[in-house]
């Protein structure tokens, strides 16, 4: 036995047609009991076909959907990992990089999802599956709707209370903003080493969804960069229509964030005057084909910002290479730091 949830229980297990493993996951044999039986295995015969269109990297693959008994079962991807949920218990929080890295795959995963009508709506982390390298799968499409779908009524609250989104709390029609929400609400979790609507009871906890705002993360995690903080805070808005268009502009959103230096975002503008500076070679030697040349390189780790740093650095700088130098240190990564340096243009 690999895991147990709330409909089934998941075994390791051989297949011996093309000898490999797989996971196998059983429905609960008291679901199967009484009047509720079929919509039971309807829902998941479901999360075979939601999951079998969401083909994706970073989505577990179903292989197949049979009866044995009258019990359904499905054969999946076996993923050598562990999920999301034992890793916050084990470590507690995430360093910002690699869970902006994690959940910009999650992220990823659900935009294919949604580009094809699916909305998975159990976002949570015993959903998110976490391999060597940080590398995600995204397990558990059950309670997925389509779009063409009438299974679940309207009212009917699906879901997992801390993560739900407000509209889904109260039971009314999701979209794919409602995945965007969940998603941030396990972000939250993994910089913040908590949840951002804790309660003891799913009525407090449905409460705080709908009517209270989650701690801001700058006011929880210091250090925390501004920008991802405002990610997250734009993510957890209650409205839908205030939360990002799509899970591609979230995940882009979010690697972006990384970026912003924010001494660059508080710096005042610069004096109009500085533009005569950097139009003709000062006097130092810095000209203006050494600035191109070092924005043009810089843009390949930090985008857009690299025109700030440049001009800014144009005013310091003694000689080209201390200009290249200068904008190195705005590189956080090593790696990244040595194949800026490299491009720098020889004396």
């Amino acid at each position: 036995m690999l895991g147990r949830g709330a409909m089934g229980v998941i075994f390791q297990a051989h297949d011996p047609v093309i000898d490999r493993r797989v996971a196998i996951k059983l429905v609960h044999a008291s679901l199967l009991d009484g009047e509720e039986k079929d919509e039971f295995v309807e829902r998941f015969r479901r999360e075979a076909q939601a999951a079998a269109r969401c083909a994706h990297p970073n989505i577990v693959a179903i292989y197949d959907f049979a009866m044995h008994d009258g019990n359904p079962f499905l054969a999946m991807e076996l993923v050598e990992g562990a999920s999301m949920a034992a890793a916050l218990r084990q470590n507690g929080r995430f360093a910002p990089d690699d869970a902006v890295a994690i959940m910009g795959q999650v992220l990823d995963a659900l935009d294919s999802a949604h580009r094809i009508g699916v909305v998975h709506r159990d976002v949570k982390p015993a959903n998110i599956l976490l391999m060597a390298g940080n590398r995600v799968k995204i397990t558990d499409f059950g309670i997925a709707r389509f779009d063409t779908s009438d299974l679940t009524q309207q009212g009917a609250m699906v879901g997992t209370p801390s993560y739900m989104s407000p509209e889904q709390c109260m039971g009314e029609a999701v979209d794919a903003r409602s995945d965007l929400f969940s998603t941030a609400a396990v972000l939250y979790e993994m910089l913040a080493g908590a949840r951002p609507f804790p309660g003891r009871t799913s009525t407090e906890i449905s409460y705080r969804l709908v009517h209270e705002e989650a701690p801001d993360l700058t006011a929880v995690v210091p250090g925390i960069a501004p920008a991802l903080a405002a990610v997250v805070r734009r993510a957890l808005a209650k409205r839908a229509s205030d939360r990002f268009p799509s899970a591609q502009a979230m995940a882009e959103a979010l690697r972006s964030s990384l970026a912003v230096v924010p001494a660059v975002a508080a710096a005042p503008a610069p004096p109009a005057a500085d533009a005569t500076v950097v139009a003709r070679p000062a006097a130092h030697g810095v000209s203006p084909v050494d600035g191109q040349a070092a924005e043009k390189a810089l843009a390949q780790y930090l985008g857009p910002i690299a025109k700030v740093l440049v001009k800014r650095a144009l005013q310091r700088a003694a000689s080209p290479g201390a200009l290249w130098d200068a904008l190195a240190a705005d590189i956080e990564h090593a790696a990244d730091r040595a194949a800026f340096l490299r491009q720098r243009p020889r004396d």
